[in-house]
């Protein structure tokens, strides 16, 4: 009867040892579970709420443009700081620009009237792919940043792909032209079908790959035209590509909102009661004024020409060196069309008369004016119509190394 008992304990302590492990197992499971959960949240609050550093944002630089979500049929309207996913697609209104800034520095910026799908965006630790469809327009792209030397980066328009890029491209989709301004390019030419590849080849730095429909016509029957020729010099002096040139140069960062300070409303001091005296008022016999309005025609807004630097004959072509200057003032002279108003640096020339016509005026540069400094001055200039609609910029050079002042006769105003 004893052993029986004996036993009966000994199954009993088995239970409950085992009952006993799980009890000690059971905080270390509930320890995983909590730490999966607190990662995953993270990740979803950092994704939502988080900073943009490690995801691909855009910014509207000018103008407008619209925003078509992966699994949307419609496109929105499109603001600054909107992450950009797979799948999305952005199109630019006319005279619009847009800058695109990649997980991986690298750098996308759209000009007006372009169209572009994010085939594929992604960096997953181990790979970074970036795919581009380019359907309509012109891109700028810089992928010269270190961090996007091992990122797979492709760019897809029609029968031509961008299958490596390691520098700085432009590719004009409506006049088939891809640009390298620095390093190299792999570009490859499929069939009319886009079926097979019948030619790949390399782009370096300073030429351009032109294909207009002769050329792809001769691909597709394997004759290898030849389509690299040097840069345009049309293009080098456009406002496209020395707006993008600034910018790669010096970035401007679209992320800081500009702060209106508050204006602090004018206490005005109650002053003493004085009795009021009443003058008598004297009735005049009433008079018909008739003020004529006078209405000028300015036509349509033009894009400011800048001819005259410093005294020299200036042309677009003339940017990358710019005009060497020993002595100020220096003298601004240019011309437009159908302006109400022309702004230089953010100063609207105040001596500028509106016409019909063209218009020409002139801009005093000087160290007094805060315009002028040694080294390099790289000034804009744009013009706006008396509905405030602006023109293009224009952008001249000017290399200031101090010297004799000259005296000019005359009051030194802008």
């Amino acid at each position: 009867m004893d052993r029986y008992h004996y036993d009966q304990r000994r199954l009993e302590s088995r239970g409950h040892g085992g009952h006993g492990s799980f009890h000690y197992f059971f905080p270390f499971l509930m320890f995983v579970v909590v730490g999966l959960v607190f990662v995953f949240g993270f990740k979803l609050y950092t994704f939502f709420y988080g900073g943009f550093e490690d995801y691909t944002v855009m910014y509207v630089a000018e103008g407008e443009a619209q925003l078509k979500l992966w699994g949307n049929e419609d496109f929105a309207k499109a603001y600054d700081g909107t992450k950009i996913l797979q799948g999305d697609e952005i199109y630019t209104i006319r005279d619009s620009k847009v800058v695109v800034e990649f997980f991986d520095s690298t750098v996308l910026r759209l000009a007006g009237d372009t169209h572009v799908l994010f085939d594929e965006v992604f960096d997953d630790g181990g790979k970074s792919v970036i795919s581009l469809v380019l359907k309509k327009g012109e891109i700028w792209v810089n992928k010269t940043s270190a961090k996007a030397s091992d990122t797979s980066f492709n760019i897809v328009g029609e029968h031509v792909v961008v299958s490596d890029l390691s520098g700085v491209l432009d590719w004009s989709f409506d006049s088939g032209v891809v640009g390298v301004v620095s390093g190299n390019v792999d570009l490859e030419v499929y069939s009319e079908n886009n079926g097979i590849v019948v030619d790949h080849f390399v782009v370096e730095s300073g030429n351009a790959a032109v294909f207009d429909q002769e050329k792809l016509d001769r691909f597709w029957k394997f004759q290898a035209p030849n389509v690299v020729e040097e840069i345009s010099e049309n293009f080098v002096a456009s406002e496209w590509y020395l707006w993008n040139l600034l910018e790669d140069e010096d970035p401007t960062d679209f992320s800081v909102v500009e702060v209106i300070p508050e204006i602090e409303e004018e206490v005005v001091e109650e002053a003493d009661e004085v009795e009021e005296v009443v003058e008598p008022v004297v009735v005049e016999d009433p008079v018909e004024k008739v003020v004529e309005e006078v209405v000028l025609d300015l036509g349509p807004l033009g894009v400011p020409v800048i001819f005259e630097v410093g005294g020299e004959v200036w042309d677009g072509s003339m940017f990358e060196e710019g005009v060497f200057v020993t002595a100020e003032p220096v003298i601004i002279k240019g011309k437009v069309s159908g302006a109400a108003e022309v702004v230089v640096n953010n100063y609207t020339l105040q001596r500028f008369e509106p016409a019909e016509g063209d218009v020409e005026f002139s801009y005093w540069m000087k160290e007094e004016f805060n315009n002028l400094q040694e080294g390099e001055n790289v000034i804009e200039a744009y013009a706006l119509n008396a509905d405030g609609v602006r023109s293009a910029s224009v952008y001249f050079k000017v290399i200031y190394e101090k010297g004799e002042a000259v005296v000019e006769d005359g009051v030194l105003e802008f």
